[in-house]
C-alpha cells in the first residue's frame, strides 16, 4: 500500500503555513495602515492651514469694503467649520496610529462623511455675490473636499462607507503637502487683476 504521506501536511507544517499566512496578512496590512495614515497626517496640517486661511481672507477684504456683513459671516463660518472637522479628523488619525481599533477607524470615516456634507451645504448657503471672491473660496473648499476624499480612497474599505466615499475610493493621485501648498497660492491667493481681490499676502498664502 503505498504511503499518502507526500499528500497530507503533518500538524507541524499546517502550523507553519497557518502561521506564514497570518505574517503575510499583518505585514500587507502594517503595510497598507502606514501609508493611509502617514499620507494624511502630512497632509492635514496644511488643510487646516487653508481652513484657517479662508477666514483671513474675510478679514482682507473687509477693509475694502468688498464684501457685506452677512457674506463675511458665512465665509467665516465655512473656516470655523472646516478647522473643527480637520482638527478633529488629525487627532482621530494620530489616535489610530497609536492604537488601531475599529472603533477609531467608524469615527474617521463619520468625520469623512461630515465634511462631504458640512462645507458643500455651507459653501451653497453663503450666496457670495463677487464671483471672483465666490471663485476664491470655492476653490479653497473644494481643495479641502478633494484631498479628504483621497484619504478616505486609501482607507480600509468597510460597509459603513457612503456612496460618495465608495466613489473616492477610485482616487489615485493624493498630493503631497508641497501640491497642497503650490494649488492654494495660485487658485486662492494668485493675482486677480482686481486690485482688493489679491490676496498676495502672508495672510493668505500657505507657506
Amino acid at each position: 500500500m503505498k504511503s499518502n504521506s507526500r499528500l497530507a501536511l503533518s500538524p507541524i507544517s499546517k502550523s507553519r503555513t497557518i502561521l506564514a499566512i497570518a505574517l503575510s496578512i499583518s505585514l500587507i496590512a502594517t503595510g497598507c495602515s502606514a501609508q493611509w495614515i502617514s499620507v494624511a497626517l502630512a497632509d492635514l496640517p496644511v488643510l487646516i492651514q487653508m481652513a484657517l486661511n479662508i477666514g483671513t481672507i474675510v478679514t482682507t477684504l473687509q477693509s475694502g469694503q468688498q464684501i457685506n456683513a452677512a457674506e463675511a459671516a458665512a465665509i467665516q463660518n465655512i473656516s470655523a467649520q472646516a478647522s473643527k472637522d480637520l482638527n478633529l479628523l488629525a487627532t482621530l488619525y494620530n489616535e489610530y496610529k497609536t492604537n488601531p481599533s475599529a472603533g477609531t477607524l467608524q469615527k474617521i470615516q463619520g468625520v469623512i462623511a461630515d465634511i462631504d456634507q458640512n462645507l458643500p451645504a455651507l459653501l451653497q448657503a453663503a450666496h457670495i455675490g463677487n464671483p471672483v471672491l465666490s471663485a476664491r473660496v470655492t476653490a479653497g473648499v473644494n481643495l479641502i473636499l478633494t484631498t479628504v476624499a483621497s484619504f478616505a480612497a486609501l482607507m480600509p474599505q468597510t460597509s459603513a462607507l457612503s456612496a460618495s466615499q465608495k466613489v473616492a475610493h477610485s482616487v489615485r493621485a493624493i498630493p503631497k503637502a508641497s501640491d497642497l501648498k503650490k494649488q492654494w497660492n495660485q487658485q486662492v491667493c494668485g493675482p486677480a487683476g482686481n486690485s482688493p481681490l489679491d490676496f498676495g499676502t502672508t495672510g493668505c498664502t500657505v507657506r
